[in-house]
């Protein structure tokens, strides 16, 4: 079969049917975990019913053609539906376990590749014998460039605190610091992947939709021999893309070593302009606050200081959870506001309305292959309007309406307002 440079998805139609047996017996109860999958249009289906076994999960893809099968790392009372993480309008979904699973990729896929991840996985299940708190289950090839290792925790405490917010932030925190100490013995696990308990993770027996590998679960007797001595036994769509021996590779601009080209998993996210359409140097201040003020709570009581230094008027504020995304929309001369940027910390802003006359603000989560959409901004509040009447600047008309779309309506008095009523949006793709 000549090597293909593209697998192409559309072959899986039909792959998956009643007959195809996809097993699920390493789940202790498959009933309680959320499965998704990725389609043909690159949208993301959750699965809208519990699924017990194969038979009922080729069911739930109806007429969808499933490129990407995934299920979630965590096991949930209702499995079905789940809210948003930071969803607090929504009951709080009741976490009942959650594996722990670490992620080894090296990209890109090639042979000499996947023996450098294998050598890595193991190095990993041989520090984790060393954590009694923790006991092994199983190891999968991912189907492209890496391998999972998955653990059960032995440790329930957590897993008995009453309040299910307060459980699932505390078992978070604690893969947190799992993974802390595994990133600092110098293991190279995804960060994204072990932490967050509403991962997907790939779903073994499953097609992988870039390279027609299936995702397969593999013995740790494997594991521990030579890449190329079992690759053959690892299964395949009969279209599925040849495995190369070596990476691409490409000569250093320093010297004649020939080095391996490292290509990331894709990113993409939208993003708006601070600066004011119709005008020729206004700018709002967007921007994400600073990683040192804090959590959401006491970075918005930092900013407030500012909102009231500066007389920047109404100010809206939403949170990924982790950081704070702050507006001011107003029309502000730009070298006046890369002054205020400079002066409270903000680098970035600074850096891009020199550089650049602008900034572009991240305002959506990213989306990357293994879980769709991250989470969401969420809406805080309009604050910082008694500011109002000592503000200097006109509204911007564009960022009122996108506080207004993102769920924010800033009430607008009566005061000039500058530029055209459209923001300046894009959709970027980040390496």
């Amino acid at each position: 079969m000549a090597e293909a440079s593209v697998f192409d998805p559309s072959v899986l139609e039909g792959y998956y049917s009643t007959q195809f047996e996809i097993d699920l017996s390493w789940l202790k109860k498959p009933t309680q975990h959320q499965f998704r999958w990725r389609v043909m249009e690159n949208r993301w289906h959750s699965s809208p019913r519990r699924v017990r076994d194969s038979v009922t999960l080729v069911k739930a893809f109806r007429k969808s053609i499933p490129t990407d099968v995934y299920v979630s790392t965590s096991s949930w009372l209702n499995p079905v539906d789940l809210p948003r993480l930071h969803d607090l309008e929504t009951s709080a979904p009741v976490l009942l376990d959650h594996l722990v699973v670490f992620d080894i990729d090296v990209p890109p896929f090639s042979q000499t590749n996947m023996e450098m991840a294998r050598k890595f996985a193991l190095e990993l299940h041989q520090w984790m014998k060393e954590k009694d708190e923790y006991s092994f289950s199983h190891v999968t090839f991912s189907g492209s460039k890496g391998f999972h290792l998955f653990y059960n925790d032995l440790q329930r405490e957590t897993f008995q605190i009453a309040d299910p917010r307060q459980r699932e932030e505390a078992v978070r925190k604690a893969r947190k610091e799992l993974l802390e100490e595994v990133v600092k013995a110098g293991h190279p696990v995804d960060q994204k992947i072990t932490a967050d308990t509403r991962r997907i993770i790939r779903l073994p027996g499953t097609v992988h939709g870039t390279t027609g590998w299936i995702c397969s679960i593999i013995t740790l007797e494997q594991l521990q021999q030579p890449f190329k001595t079992w690759m053959s036994s690892l299964e395949r769509h009969h279209s599925a893309l040849i495995m190369p021996k070596k990476a691409k590779r490409k000569k250093s601009l320093f010297s004649r070593e020939v080095k391996s080209v490292l290509v990331p998993e894709i990113q993409t996210s939208i993003e708006v302009s601070t600066h004011i359409p119709g005008t020729k140097n206004r700018s709002a201040f967007f921007e994400w606050l600073p990683r040192s003020w804090g959590p959401p709570s006491e970075a918005v009581e930092k900013a407030l200081q500012l909102c009231i230094e500066f007389s920047l008027g109404s100010t809206a504020f939403w949170t990924d959870g982790k950081r704070t995304l702050m507006l001011s929309p107003r029309a502000i001369p730009r070298e006046h506001l890369a002054k205020i940027a400079k002066r409270n910390g903000f680098i970035h802003l600074k850096n891009e309305l020199k550089e650049k006359d602008h900034a572009w603000i991240r305002v959506s989560g990213n989306y990357d292959e293994k879980s769709g959409w991250e989470e969401d901004l969420n809406p805080i509040n309009v604050l910082a309007q008694e500011t109002n009447s000592e503000c200097k600047w006109p509204w911007s008309e564009a960022h009122l309406n996108l506080a207004e779309r993102m769920g924010l309506p800033i009430k607008r008095d009566d005061g000039e307002r500058a530029g055209k009523p459209e923001p300046s949006i894009r959709i970027v793709q980040r390496g």
